[in-house]
């Protein structure tokens, strides 16, 4: 997860930027970030049923990881809609990643939340180090697909993801029973009323965070054409200003994932972060709103709220289903997130191009944060008055828990 992380940190610094600079304009720049979410709200689901039925996991990580890997080489020959096109192929390839996820919480050597806790923190890691082996390349002030420095950044990203390929090729396979379920009751769940309100939460909180982070690259590239009104400092490149403000969300991520993977073992604690992290979101917002800082944008940006609500779901979900069941319960749940995500970039990328005001879209993300907390709140309320019985035994301590 460290090599493949790497491989995709910094994407979200160069790919909004590559299609502004190639004539796509403000949809195609949002576009680029959320229409891969169309990929993933299917292949999140569709692997995690198939390494259900297949009783395995790793020979799809595999696959779908040495697909997106190839891919990268064709980056400097696309044309800004061909680009848009190969990127949702990669991501569908590349989203057999999520699998890493549920296996994490199928360990018999360790609580599930521990798992999850170390996953985040390497792949945080590896998101801040991919990053920086790509900011050198990243200088000026346009960014161009078939620029020589481009080239050489879209090798490098496609030699780290094969490092990737190697490492999981060489992993060991958790045994685990084939799942027997049809595919006609591919979506039912021995705890679907516990399961299906969480992904419709997470849909929510989908909408509400990917118009921001859709928008934040034509944000930042504002901000930098009026830098003494926000006290700029740092390189002038857009590119290399994103990439700035992502090694910081990465750090965040990096310091805070170990001991929240810990914490969330526990199930109080877990539904309290996963309850308070829309409302942390809609903070993050609104000071996004209304902020006329750099150093103030910079710090909200670093804040790893995300941590506080994936890792405690995801652990939530392993309580409530059996392994036969787990991958596909995960993928649902993702890509319900992804599902609102998908809205959200096409809503945000419209809105860009009708010159709403940025500020008006983040607030209005942080309204239906808001919503996204209430509807949480719903769902912990309505599982302590489910007559439904009780969740499978764990597998061994990997969902163990006090």
């Amino acid at each position: 997860m460290l090599l493949l992380n790497a491989s995709g940190g910094v994407l979200f610094a160069v790919l909004p930027i590559i299609e502004i600079q190639e004539g796509g304009g403000p949809l195609l720049a949002t576009l680029i970030v959320g229409a891969p979410l169309v990929a993933q709200i299917l292949a999140t689901f569709l692997w995690g049923a198939l390494s259900d039925r297949w009783g395995r996991r790793r020979e799809l990580l595999v696959a779908g990881v040495l697909g997106q890997s190839v891919l990268f080489l064709v980056y400097p020959f696309l044309d800004p809609v061909s680009l848009l096109l190969v990127r949702i192929v990669q991501v569908f390839l590349g989203a057999t990643s999520a699998l890493a996820t549920t296996v994490v919480t199928e360990d018999p050597s360790r609580p599930a939340g521990h798992g999850l806790g170390d996953l985040s923190f390497w792949g945080g890691v590896g998101g801040v180090l991919g990053v920086l082996a790509g900011y050198p390349l990243l200088g000026g002030t346009t960014f161009s697909a078939h620029a020589p420095a481009a080239i050489v950044l879209f090798v490098l990203l496609a030699a780290l993801s094969a490092g990737a390929v190697l490492f999981l090729a060489l992993s060991g396979e958790i045994p685990r029973a084939r799942a027997r379920t049809s595919w006609r009751g591919v979506l039912r769940f021995r705890r679907s009323r516990a399961i299906y309100p969480l992904a419709v939460a997470a849909a929510i909180l989908g909408v509400a965070n990917y118009t921001v982070y859709t928008l934040f690259p034509l944000f930042i590239r504002g901000l930098l054409a009026h830098p003494a009104a926000f006290g700029v400092v740092g390189p002038a490149s857009v590119t290399q200003q994103l990439a700035l403000l992502s090694i910081g969300a990465g750090l965040g991520g990096v310091v805070v994932s170990p001991a929240t993977g810990r914490w969330v073992e526990g199930v109080g604690h877990r539904r309290a972060f996963y309850l308070l992290a829309p409302l942390l979101y809609a903070l993050l917002w609104v000071g996004l709103a209304l902020v006329r800082s750099y150093v103030a944008i910079f710090l909200i940006w670093s804040i790893p709220a995300a941590v506080f609500f994936q890792i405690p779901l995801t652990r939530e979900i392993a309580d409530l289903t059996s392994p036969e069941e787990r991958g596909r319960a995960v993928g649902l749940w993702l890509s319900a997130y992804y599902l609102g995500g998908l809205v959200a970039s096409v809503l945000a990328g419209l809105g860009a191009a009708a010159g709403i005001p940025f500020a008006t879209l983040f607030l209005l993300s942080a309204g239906i944060d808001v919503l996204a907390s209430l509807a949480v709140l719903l769902t912990i309320l309505g599982g302590r008055r489910s007559p439904e019985a009780p969740p499978p035994a764990p597998s061994g301590a990997a969902t163990a828990g006090p």
